[in-house]
């Protein structure tokens, strides 16, 4: 007696039925839930790095939490006098939020007393000794000559000199000539004691760092090298730090002078950081900086006051404000990115579906004809999908975890989760009840049901909407927290609206083209025609996944390409010529060599001042005065920037003999006179104004003025610090370093290397990883549309041959069909792909990205949006080459013996 067929095993043999089909379903959901479970992974470890690079490429005077106040510190008693204000930096600390504890390291100090002129000195140059004091000295350097500095013997005698051993520097002591137990009288410094005795420093020891490169030397002024200062007044001046022996400092404070400056600060390091640390540390900070913590207590009115509340700052924030807008930026723009894909992978999943519901639609149709429930059919197509789905997102998830560092988050999880339960809902809304029965689906084409035409608005009114609010929020709207969903979800709503207008107009011109080709010899075009109008709905799939798969990547083509323009701009106006060169000053035989250089066109050498008095009537302006060769910079500039020269008047005095000036727009008005103050006073006037020059100007307060003018005035020039080279096509900016040494180089390249970082090269990535997906996806859409429709075309195709149809006619029936569909899919694409930035990037700030000041303006790569085209083309065209032939394989004889839906 044989076993009924029950629940179970017809479960069973169901699930086990035709399992090519369930192999094409388990393929893409693995493919796509790798994607989506290594998109966040990657992106956190993008952002990860991007963070801990800009925060090492940040000064550590600026990254690290300072204050400096002129006042000493608090001093204890015992062989340690300053033990008490480390532990009272070390409560500090210990009260800061957790994030600036987990980031910040051991509070540290150093006190300083104002420069003193020493006898010892460079050629050439004066030399400034700083007394400097630093309780943690041995942590940080070892002698190498001598010994560490011994406490001050004070003289019995009065007015008797006292003797200081000091230790420098061993590249200190060699520029100075300074030789161990060489000794130097030192002039009186400001705010010393009247009545205190001479005094003379001896040089004891010289040190060398144990690590120079180590941030703790940023907080150390002139401490491994002269520090070198060029003054209109006093020529050069070299400073050179001191280090006395700590526990001496209350004796010898009156005597090395006043005021006192400490420097205290916090070190910042986030090299173990992650990306999700940038906001909890940036709020930490912002708390610890406005608390203003208590360190020690004293009379104010005692000038040796010690530090009470210091003011703490740091430039932590603004870069951790940059770093977040910048991740803001990069995620806004993966999610537009990530849309493609997305959109053509569901495309492709519900073809799948309707792939494997046209395989079991003859078994499913009996089964509902026994009286299987429409529900029961669903959930008998909902829990094979959760089968085939959930083990292949969970290996793929699995996989990435293995593979990929970075960390996901919940995002991680719940995309894949999401991509796993796909097929669950898919597959039973391709297996409702009207979708298994044969019927002629374009006998209702020309009268639209009620359902689709609100459906149809619903999705065109959705697309409007998203566009316009995502417009009207603006560039500054976004908090900055996560991907903001509006910006994600408006091209793919976009790409949905347009794509039901093209099919809504599609089958008119194609059914007006069948008619008209009905009236001439030949059958192919015709009915090519004709069936790529009987099959709309199945079309509509196909057309939207090229549609949002064309637009989504010409969309991130023009994106790459408009951040990588902002990003040239920007470095332009850092450097401002092939070659800008910094550092200490260019000797006249280095400047030669420079000018001698192959290739080399012109060559404009920039003096850069502090802020300088430039007085108009009662107003003082302190404003940075740039001296150049107006002729050396207009040919510079007009090398190989093609701006503009300088306005005119700049390199003659003025009639009463006034220095013309070139000022930043909105300082002082034309024509304005005043005193500018340099050597010595200088009648001066403004002969005109201009916006930033670039590699020259920063800020928006500035001024100019000619070199040879200056001179003509009676003007010593100091050395100048800055050079800009403009080179011929064939020269090298690798010759022109050659020529000058230990200066810091840089080009438009170099600079635009520094400008991408990791986010922007992360972006770039995701974007070109982005379009070949989608391209693949599209494939295999356009491959599963012409295999969903094989059964009706094969039929067909066998009556068909029955009646004389050629094999050849056969295939080109087959690529009539999926051609035009192609054809209008793609150039609609296209077309929208060039439209959505500017429809989308008013919401999406590339600023931060490419790190100008201004909003990039949109630039179209023609020559890259046609390899792209084409590339979609080919694989297009390789799709439906792969149509054609598997549409060759079945046979007349037993196709006809099949039922018959044509």
């Amino acid at each position: 007696m044989s076993r009924g067929l029950g629940t179970g095993r017809l479960f069973r043999r169901q699930f086990l039925a035709d399992r090519a089909a369930a192999l094409v379903v388990v393929g893409v959901v693995f493919v796509l839930a790798l994607v989506a479970a290594a998109l966040p992974r990657l992106a956190e470890q993008v952002f990860t790095d991007d963070l801990r690079s800009e925060m090492a490429g940040t000064p550590a005077t600026l990254r690290d939490v300072t204050s400096v106040a002129a006042v000493p510190p608090a001093l204890g008693s015992g062989d340690d006098i300053w033990a008490s204000f480390g532990r009272a930096l070390a409560s500090v600390r210990d009260d800061a939020p957790a994030a600036v504890r987990e980031a910040t390291g051991p509070g540290r100090f150093v006190v300083t007393t104002p420069p003193a002129r020493v006898e010892v000195h460079a050629p050439e140059s004066a030399t400034d000794v700083l007394p400097t004091v630093d309780p943690y000295w041995s942590e940080t350097v070892r002698v190498v000559e001598g010994r560490a500095p011994a406490p001050p013997v004070v003289p019995e005698t009065a007015g008797e000199p006292v003797v200081v051993d000091v230790m420098l520097a061993a590249t200190s002591a060699e520029t100075l000539g300074w030789a161990v137990g060489d000794t130097t009288t030192v002039a009186p410094a400001r705010g010393a004691t009247a009545t205190a005795s001479p005094l003379i420093y001896r040089l004891s020891g010289v040190y060398e760092p144990i690590d120079a490169e180590a941030p703790v030397w940023a907080h150390h002024r002139a401490a491994l090298e002269p520090e070198v200062f060029d003054d209109w007044d006093r020529g050069r001046v070299l400073t050179v730090a001191a280090y006395i022996e700590p526990n001496s400092w209350p004796a010898l404070a009156p005597i090395i002078g006043w005021p006192v400056e400490t420097r205290l600060w916090f070190p910042v390091d986030v090299s173990h950081a992650r990306a999700g640390f940038t906001e909890p540390l940036r709020d930490g900070l912002s708390r610890f900086v406005a608390a203003a913590p208590t360190l020690a207590s004293g009379d104010v009115a005692d000038p040796t006051r010690t530090l009470v509340s210091p003011i703490l700052t740091t430039g932590s924030i603004d870069v951790l404000d940059r770093v977040a807008d910048r991740h803001a930026s990069s995620s806004a723009v993966m999610a537009i990115v990530a849309a493609g894909p997305l959109g053509v992978a569901l495309a492709v999943l519900a073809l799948a579906a309707r792939l494997m519901v046209e395989r079991r639609r003859t078994a499913l149709g009996l089964i509902g004809a026994r009286g299987a429930s429409p529900l029961q059919l669903r959930l008998l197509m909902g829990v094979e999908g959760l089968l085939l789905g959930l083990p292949a997102a969970a290996l793929a998830t699995v996989l990435v975890r293995q593979v990929v560092d970075g960390r996901g988050g919940s995002a991680g999880l719940l995309l894949p989760l999401a991509v796993g339960l796909a097929p669950a809902v898919l597959l039973p809304l391709a297996a409702r009840p009207k979708g298994l029965r044969a019927v002629r689906r374009d006998l209702g084409l020309g009268r639209p049901s009620r359902a689709r035409k609100l459906v149809e608005g619903l999705a065109v009114g959705a697309a409007v909407a998203s566009a316009v609010a995502l417009n009207a929020r603006g560039l500054d709207a976004g908090d900055g927290g996560g991907v903001d969903p509006l910006t994600a979800a408006t091209p793919l709503l976009l790409a949905l609206a347009v794509s039901v207008l093209v099919m809504r107009l599609y089958p008119r011109p194609m059914a007006a083209m069948g008619r008209m080709l009905g009236g001439r010899r030949g059958t192919v075009a015709y009915l090519g025609a004709a069936r790529a109008v009987r099959d709309p709905v199945a079309g509509f799939v196909p057309m939207l996944a090229l549609v949002v798969g064309m637009s989504i990547a010409a969309f991130s083509t023009v994106v790459w390409s408009t951040t990588e323009r902002g990003i040239e701009q920007t470095a332009w106006q850092q450097v401002g010529a092939d070659v800008r060169v910094s550092g200490s000053p260019l000797s006249e035989a280095e400047l030669a060599a420079v000018r001698e250089t192959p290739g080399v066109a012109a060559v404009a050498t920039v003096v850069t001042t502090g802020p300088t008095l430039f007085k108009v009537g009662p107003i003082d302006n302190r404003i940075p005065l740039y001296v150049v060769d107006v002729a050396e910079l207009d040919a510079v500039r007009a090398g190989g920037s093609a701006l503009d020269p300088l306005p005119d008047g700049l390199t003659t005095l003025g009639p009463g003999g006034e220095v013309p000036l070139l000022v930043a727009d909105g300082i002082v008005d034309d024509g304005a006179t005043g005193t500018l103050t340099l050597s010595e006073r200088l009648n001066a006037v403004v002969a005109g104004s201009a916006g930033t020059i670039p590699g020259l100007t920063t800020g928006s307060q500035w001024m100019l003025a000619d070199r040879g003018v200056l001179e003509e005035a009676g003007v010593t020039i100091i050395p100048p610090r800055l050079t800009l080279v403009d080179l011929n096509d064939s020269a090298s900016s690798a010759a022109v370093a050659g020529a000058i040494g230990a200066r810091t180089v840089t080009t438009p390249d170099t600079a635009m290397a520094d400008l991408r970082g990791p986010v922007n090269d992360g972006t770039a990535r995701a974007i070109v990883g982005a379009i070949a997906l989608t391209g693949l996806l599209c494939a295999a859409a356009v491959v599963l549309t012409m295999v969903v429709g094989a059964p009706s075309r094969g039929r067909l195709l066998s009556q068909l041959r029955t009646l004389g149809l050629s094999g050849r006619q056969g295939e080109g029936l087959v690529v009539w069909e999926a051609a035009p569909v192609a054809a209008v899919s793609l150039v609609t694409g296209l077309l929208l792909g060039v439209v959505l930035p500017w429809a989308v990037l008013s919401g999406v700030d590339l600023r931060s990205l490419t790190g100008g000041g201004e909003q990039p303006a949109v630039h179209l790569p023609l020559g890259l949006l046609g390899a792209v085209t084409l590339g979609f083309v080919l694989v297009v065209a390789v799709a439906v080459v792969v149509a054609v032939l598997t549409g060759r394989r079945p046979a007349p004889a037993g196709v006809l013996r099949m039922g018959d839906e044509t």
